[in-house]
């Protein structure tokens, strides 16, 4: 067994040991766990019914949020792309703009499932939010997701105006796989010499295919059908990467094996500490820190992955939402002043 080290080779390490539900999970959430997701690990297809089968009704629109679709032009070779946006009801003025990649593994997820969640943080944080619908593996492998992203934030960056934001306070955020991809972005902006964003907002953040971690292993034993497991996780990196594997996958399809990591947009990371993706998580934050990037980094005892898309329900995952709003805010805040001066 192994696990990386800063320049990407491997070095060995303990398995970590089976997920001890009881101990560890938040009560509150614990005292939920049936209601999760019966991963059935057969097939993609299986693994989609299965979260598609505890998905909640889509959420009525919030009085207090604007909510509207479009279609943004595909860059030149590239289909357009399907665009939600948030913003606060009967503000005024460019406001500061969140573009955010929902999550699902590279192989699910929806704009609708966000709804709620992400109408809440444009009128805790006072910005528009504009969730992306890129498209899924294994339909769809790795770059055609990225292809999307890269998309909607190049548009929105080059004309601002046109969408009533502000150029020098735009982020890019996503949860799970799209954070994942949110942080693969990055790293494209930096190889083509675009500008980076305000942020780079990571939550929970699916980053490596190579499976080398403690925490990554001992989700072989999740201790409970609801939670992440490494089937799951295996499957869907094989899907997103379609035929490329070992050395042939590129930082921008996994960006844990990014070699470099100077130079990129200032990054928040969020994860509870009962989350398969917690060690390279950690590992990322480090090493982004250790590369001069000015990196934020949150570990939530007891809160599972996942805990963005799920209501507050619990003091952990309520501070997990507030110190996302915070640091959004933050970011957005040292935008404003700098482009004051």
């Amino acid at each position: 067994m192994s696990e990386l080290n800063d320049g990407g080779a491997e070095a060995a390490v303990a398995p970590g040991p089976a997920i001890d539900v009881a101990a560890r999970v938040e009560p509150g959430t614990a005292a939920v766990l049936d209601r999760l997701t019966r991963w059935d690990l057969t097939s993609i297809e299986t693994i989609r019914s299965s979260y598609a089968a505890v998905g909640a009704p889509p959420a009525a629109v919030n009085p207090l949020v604007e909510r509207s679709d479009e279609i943004l032009r595909g860059l030149p070779g590239r289909p357009g792309v399907r665009v939600r946006w948030y913003r606060p009801r009967g503000v005024t003025g460019p406001l500061p703009c969140l573009v955010w990649l929902h999550g699902g593994g590279y192989i699910m997820g929806t704009l609708d499932e966000n709804d709620d969640r992400l109408e809440r943080l444009a009128i805790e944080v006072g910005c528009a939010v504009a969730s992306a619908d890129w498209r899924l593996a294994p339909e769809h492998p790795y770059p055609d997701g990225l292809d999307d992203a890269e998309t909607v934030w190049r548009t929105i960056h080059d004309d601002p105006a046109a969408f009533a934001v502000d150029p020098g306070r735009l982020a890019v955020g996503g949860a799970s796989a799209g954070g994942g991809l949110a942080a693969a972005l990055c790293l494209r902006l930096r190889e083509t010499g675009q500008p980076q964003p305000a942020l780079q907002l990571l939550i929970y953040p699916m980053l490596d295919d190579r499976e080398l971690t403690p925490s990554i292993r001992a989700s072989a034993d999740p201790g409970h059908w609801g939670l992440w497991h490494l089937t799951a996780n295996r499957m869907c990196w094989r899907a997103y990467l379609g035929g490329l594997s070992g050395a042939d996958v590129p930082a921008t399809a996994a960006p844990a094996r990014a070699q470099d990591l100077s130079g990129l947009a200032p990054a928040f990371l969020g994860i509870g500490d009962v989350d398969a993706f917690l060690d390279e998580n950690l590992h990322y934050a480090a090493r982004l820190s250790r590369a001069g990037v000015p990196t934020e980094l949150h570990v939530y005892p007891g809160v599972i992955h996942g805990g963005f898309g799920a209501l507050p329900a619990t003091p952990r995952t309520a501070q997990f939402l507030r110190d996302i709003y915070a640091g959004l805010t933050a970011a957005f805040a040292v935008c404003a002043r700098d482009t004051a001066r």
